[in-house]
């Protein structure tokens, strides 16, 4: 007597015998080991570009000074820091061909800083390495519309017909010169009136850091050494 039919559960229906078997894991395997061949070394190619533009990224870019002026500023960044108590900000300029040769500094800075007599505080020269350097302590407003003036430090130069001037500007806007700025404006001048830095033809070896951000340095308590 033949078996009854087989009748699924209600609500299913037959499954069919698949018409290929299913490849069994052993056949799978070569496909995987393939894939694996040719995505390791996209792979490793990724990573290497992902580690060279993270160390470009965090690389050090150092800034070549534009002349000596430049330079002397670049220079109170270098060891030891420079660390004042107050603000220091600074500035260069470098004229060139607007004079004579024998024109003195301390006339072409009053020419081209258009300042009168009652805005200087303290004025002295110094014969550093080949040229005669002026300086000067300025009572300067910060331009002029503005109410608020600063001091100001300033080293002026002749280099042949071109002149080469540094600006300090310290934070503080009482009339009088305090003993603070005295002090570490004599500080800032022993650290740039060197010999070596004063040698026609050549500029002094320094470099500067470059952060982002402006590239005249800075230095006072919010500024890194």
């Amino acid at each position: 007597m033949a078996p009854p039919p087989t009748t699924p559960p209600p609500g299913l229906s037959p499954v069919p015998a698949p018409a290929h078997p299913a490849p069994s894991r052993g056949a799978r395997r070569p496909l995987r080991w393939w894939l694996a061949w040719i995505l390791a070394p996209l792979v490793m190619t990724l990573v290497g570009a992902h580690a060279a533009l993270d160390a470009w990224s965090r690389r050090t870019v150092q800034i070549a000074p534009r002349h000596r002026a430049e330079a002397l500023c670049f220079a109170l960044s270098q060891p030891p820091p420079f660390a004042p108590p107050m603000e220091i900000q600074t500035s260069v300029a470098f004229v060139r061909g607007r004079f004579n040769a024998s024109t003195p500094a301390s006339l072409a800075i009053r020419q081209r800083m258009n300042f009168t007599e009652d805005m200087v505080t303290r004025e002295w020269s110094r014969h550093v390495g080949d040229y005669d350097v002026t300086l000067l302590w300025l009572y300067l407003r910060d331009d002029a519309r503005s109410a608020t003036a600063h001091h100001w430090l300033v080293a002026a130069w002749m280099e042949g017909d071109d002149l080469a001037v540094c600006n300090f500007r310290f934070a503080g806007a009482a009339r009088a010169l305090s003993p603070a700025q005295l002090t570490w404006g004599s500080r800032l001048l022993e650290r740039i009136l060197r010999p070596e830095y004063f040698r026609a033809n050549r500029l002094p070896a320094v470099l500067l850091k470059a952060t982002g951000g402006p590239t005249m340095p800075g230095f006072g308590p919010t500024h890194t050494p």
